[in-house]
């Protein structure tokens, strides 16, 4: 089950992925698409945030009363959109043991991406809080300037052309580590917390990997890539990561994904890569199986 796209590089994204966006997270639906092995889709399935594998929900606002937001109050104008997982039984009564921070693709909100547990099996991790995370709202060198929410700047699509932007894909990766420390001061161990995203929510990630003094339980870069890759050599033995890619992705080329993972894997960190035939830049429903498998077995396990 082929799900939409969840940020296209051009200047119609807003109205083109997320038509829906300012209905309500109760009455939206999303359907996704299944693909067979050779991309033809099969079947769909449509939920709504009532109806989820007997799980209970409960959606926070998290404004955070801490000081150390005023470091980052470009990124907290609205603040994450949280959503948490409660075992089976009374819902409410025990705390959330995990964290996921998932950070969306460009022209996105984390508002976007906020039905994931809903949506699929992704649900069934009992007792985790997710956190979806907003980027600011910036110009796009590559869409002529326009305003839209963005984890950095870009000027290009082909990575010989592209010019990494330094400066704000470091602040994201700090802004990252804030997002990880404020879950450890809530009790969530580090082995028990998540960083992933896709497209350029991905990059944020995958260089929160590279950078970050934490170590945590894994990564999880979704049609994405590593940004300014050559930079890094230090080793980081053991680092979980799951990635994914559709083999049809023309916005960020499947093998963008490839060339990332084997620089992952070249510095000893534990990746898992799967790709997902004639799939474009978005998710599906395989994928997100796949990610609550390594989620289940080799990060929560």
């Amino acid at each position: 089950m082929q799900r939409a796209a969840r940020a296209l590089f051009s200047s119609t994204a807003k109205s083109t992925t997320r038509s829906s966006e300012s209905s309500s997270s109760s009455s939206r639906v999303r359907r996704l698409k299944r693909h067979n092995n050779n991309g033809s889709k099969v079947g769909a399935l449509a939920t709504t945030a009532s109806i989820a594998f007997g799980c209970c929900y409960r959606f926070v606002s998290m404004a955070s009363s801490s000081s150390s937001t005023s470091s980052f109050t470009e990124y907290n104008s609205p603040p994450p959109f949280v959503v948490e997982t409660r075992g089976g039984g009374g819902g409410g009564a025990t705390s959330c043991d995990k964290s996921i921070i998932f950070l969306h693709g460009l022209g996105d909100t984390g508002r976007g991406w906020s039905d994931i547990p809903n949506q699929s099996g992704l649900g069934e991790i009992k007792n985790c809080r997710w956190i979806f995370p907003n980027a600011p709202v910036i110009p796009i060198t590559l869409n002529g300037g326009m305003s839209m929410p963005g984890w950095f700047d870009m000027n290009a699509l082909e990575r010989e052309s592209l010019i990494d932007d330094k400066g704000m894909i470091a602040k994201a990766s700090r802004y990252v580590d804030f997002l990880v420390e404020e879950e450890i001061k809530k009790g969530v161990l580090a082995k028990n917390i998540v960083v992933g995203g896709f497209s350029q929510g991905g990059a944020i990630a995958l260089t929160h990997a590279m950078t970050s003094a934490h170590y945590i339980g894994g990564y999880v870069g979704l049609s994405t890539y590593l940004p300014m890759a050559d930079s890094y050599s230090k080793e980081k033995s053991g680092v979980k990561v799951f990635q994914a890619h559709g083999t049809a992705d023309a916005v960020l080329r499947f093998d963008y994904g490839t060339s990332s993972s084997e620089k992952l894997k070249s510095l000893g960190m534990d990746v898992q890569f799967k790709s997902y035939g004639g799939m474009a830049h978005s998710a599906c429903a395989e994928e997100l199986d796949d990610l609550k498998d390594f989620l289940n077995g080799k990060v929560f396990s």
